[in-house]
């Protein structure tokens, strides 16, 4: 980092109060009912360094599922258990106008990874015996790049999920019927849904992000975690639509590359200085979070961390 620790720590702080006037802008995902009985005001923010610095502020304790943020794990394992131009030649790799849980920018394959479409198609990927040991997979590599962070499926926001899941199943369907996908499309959104459930801390979410920046290789270990060729794809997927129909303006006016979920976390990538998590569950209408957006504006200006600056 270009800033001592302590003018760091000062930045962060005056971010964070800079952007109180985002509380109570936006609102829960309703459309998932276990998502509603959060706290709509939590606010948790971590930066983790390449060099293994960590700030973290807010409730570090507060524990979210990663919905979106989960099509990062099932690409990163899709493109292990694969190679890109199989993957690719299944799913696409441009943004989309459309909303990330339309049938529409389907065609003869989803738009990109991170639409719901192009996720359930990655998932469809993912190599196991079954459904509990391809979830396994997920959630233990997760725990590997997350240096152990707690993390676990929470049952009730699956079930929740499951049971307001007619627009995916539809997708899954739809996918099945033009050859995209050829497992049984139930089981293909269970464990689609299942990896959406996993729950984490916001310095386990940091850390995936400083692992992805530092080129896939533990923060702490110094081991190879995740392939470069793959971190590249994955960061570069990011970038253009990691943040819904909205990725275009929103790189412009933060420069990080970032993912997030209707939870109401982001997790944002700064290749070779660090990863960033920020969790508000308050979201705008395209499912970001509202705070979180803001937050992520604010400190790429202060610490400059736009990568095209």
């Amino acid at each position: 980092m270009l800033f001592s620790r302590e003018l760091i720590d000062e930045k962060l702080r005056r971010s964070i109060e800079n952007s109180k006037d985002y509380i109570g802008l936006g609102e829960l995902a309703s459309y998932i009912p276990e998502l509603m009985k959060v706290d709509k005001d939590n606010l948790s923010l971590s930066l983790i360094s390449t060099t293994g610095e960590v700030f973290t502020y807010g409730d570090k304790d507060i524990t979210f599922s990663l919905q979106s943020i989960s099509k990062l794990l099932t690409l990163i394992i899709a493109l292990t258990d694969t190679n890109p131009t199989d993957l690719y030649q299944k799913v696409g790799s441009e943004p989309t106008r459309y909303e990330f849980n339309s049938l529409i920018p389907i065609g003869d394959k989803p738009a990109n990874p991170f639409i719901n479409a192009g996720a359930i198609t990655t998932a469809s990927m993912v190599l196991g015996l079954n459904n509990d040991h391809k979830f396994e997979r997920i959630l233990d590599f997760y725990r590997g790049i997350s240096d152990f962070a707690e993390a676990y499926m929470d049952h009730d926001i699956y079930m929740s999920e499951l049971k307001t899941a007619d627009r995916n199943k539809a997708i899954a369907y739809y996918l099945k019927s033009k050859g995209i996908i050829d497992q049984d499309p139930g089981e293909v959104l269970d464990l689609y849904i299942r990896a959406c459930s996993i729950c984490t801390n916001i310095e386990g979410l940091a850390m995936m992000g400083a692992v992805l920046a530092n080129k896939g290789i533990g923060i702490r270990t110094r081991e190879m975690l995740i392939p470069e060729n793959i971190v590249q794809i994955v960061v570069s997927q990011m970038a253009s639509c990691g943040m819904y129909e909205n990725s275009g303006s929103y790189l412009m006016n933060v420069g990080i590359p970032s993912k997030s979920g209707v939870s109401g976390g982001i997790v944002g990538v700064v290749p070779g200085i660090c990863g960033l998590a920020v969790y508000s569950p308050r979201l705008d209408r395209t499912g970001n979070s509202v705070r979180g957006k803001e937050l992520f504006k604010i400190i790429s200006q202060d610490l400059g961390l736009n990568i095209f600056v």
